[in-house]
């Protein structure tokens, strides 16, 4: 699953080749990786790819700032479902 993620973080979102390559703990929110846009676009991908339904009040820092805090919240959805 992390690999998935940072593969398409690498390839989709990040516009400077110096944040590369991403790690499981890279701050995403604070290196500016993710923005609104971004964001929005890392859900839609996450609930396609994970098959998941991710809620408006869910989309907090906390499970979205790095790629490990992600795979950890999509797991919990998926134990949900």
């Amino acid at each position: 699953m992390e690999s998935i993620i940072i593969d398409y973080v690498s390839r989709e979102l990040v516009n400077h080749p110096d944040l590369l390559p991403l790690r499981n703990d890279t701050p995403l929110l604070e290196s500016g990786i993710l923005d609104s846009l971004a964001l929005l676009s890392l859900l839609v991908f996450l609930e396609k790819e994970f098959n998941i339904s991710v809620d408006d009040f869910e989309v907090i820092p906390e499970n979205f700032n790095t790629v490990e805090s992600i795979c950890t919240y999509i797991r919990s959805r998926q134990v949900i479902q």
